[in-house]
């Protein structure tokens, strides 16, 4: 009964919107209870890789010891420094300056930077209507940040918006090796090298020092409901058409929203909700887009 449960689609998507909307608010959280940038991406990096390694021992056995294959590792190591290591600490430096809505925005305009590599750098066909959502995407981000009116983005903006191609050119890279290597194994591969990538980093910086228990305990939570999600966001893609399933996640900053609303006292503006809207519209616009020829 209960591994029928988990194998519906409904509930996997569900889960991925949780973990997904989740991670976000819980390294806001941190963040504003005095933790810094570097310790936020390194503690949650951490529980991310913890989390899909082992998933991956645990469901794939025969495939972690490709964790450290030779053939498989310079791709890996560069997936993970790129994918995780960079996008998380600019993501978490992004944090200081904007919302956890904010950001979980630009996660779901992740797709759009993929849609857009893959166009130009292994010819995949765009449509016109394609075309239209990504630039309805990029139309909502710029309103949500601009809740003023007067063009003012703040430097988060500008953090949040480096990741979006860093994320089109390591899931284009990533999409070339699924022959060769299972999601299962990309995914683990990508938070732990990204986790020690950071872990380097974290050697020649100020990590701070107010780091309790309980935050550490909270950001290992938001890199494991990370790492739960995407792993949840796989079983998803294999039981469904991916269209109906990036529409379902597209959902997740709704997740983040309520939570900083209720838990953190966060408010909108009127364009700032403009901007919402239009994000999470043309994000499963351009998701049921996919199935077209």
């Amino acid at each position: 009964m209960s591994s029928r449960f988990f194998d519906k689609v409904g509930v996997n998507a569900g889960i991925s919107v949780i973990g997904f909307g989740l991670a976000p608010f819980l390294k806001k959280v941190a963040i504003q209870g005095g933790v810094t940038p570097w310790m936020v991406s390194l503690i949650s990096a951490c529980g991310a890789a913890m989390i899909t390694v082992a998933i991956l021992a645990r469901l794939r056995p025969q495939k972690f010891s490709q964790l450290f294959d030779r053939r498989y590792l310079l791709p890996l190591v560069g997936i993970g420094i790129v994918a995780t290591g960079i996008v998380t600490l600019l993501a978490a430096a992004a944090l200081s300056t904007t919302s956890a809505t904010n950001r979980s925005l630009f996660h779901a305009a992740y797709p759009a930077a993929t849609l857009l590599f893959a166009h130009f750098l292994l010819g995949e066909r765009l449509h016109a209507s394609q075309y239209t959502a990504i630039a309805l995407l990029l139309l909502g981000l710029l309103v949500m940040n601009n809740p003023g009116g007067g063009f003012q983005l703040t430097p988060g903006f500008w953090l949040l918006l480096a990741t979006l191609p860093l994320i089109g050119l390591t899931d284009v890279y990533s999409k070339r090796l699924t022959d060769t290597i299972s999601p299962q194994l990309l995914a683990a591969g990508r938070n732990l090298y990204g986790a020690l990538f950071i872990a380097g980093v974290a050697l020649f910086v100020d990590l701070g020092n107010q780091l309790s228990l309980d935050q550490a305990l909270v950001l290992l939570v938001a890199g494991g409901a990370q790492g739960v999600a995407v792993w949840m966001l796989f079983r998803a893609f294999e039981r469904s058409k991916a269209s109906l399933v990036s529409s379902l996640v597209a959902a997740s900053p709704l997740v983040t929203l309520v939570l900083e609303v209720t838990l953190l006292g966060f408010s909108m503006t009127s364009l700032q909700w403009l901007g919402m809207l239009i994000v999470i519209t043309a994000a499963v616009w351009l998701a049921q887009t996919g199935d077209r020829g």
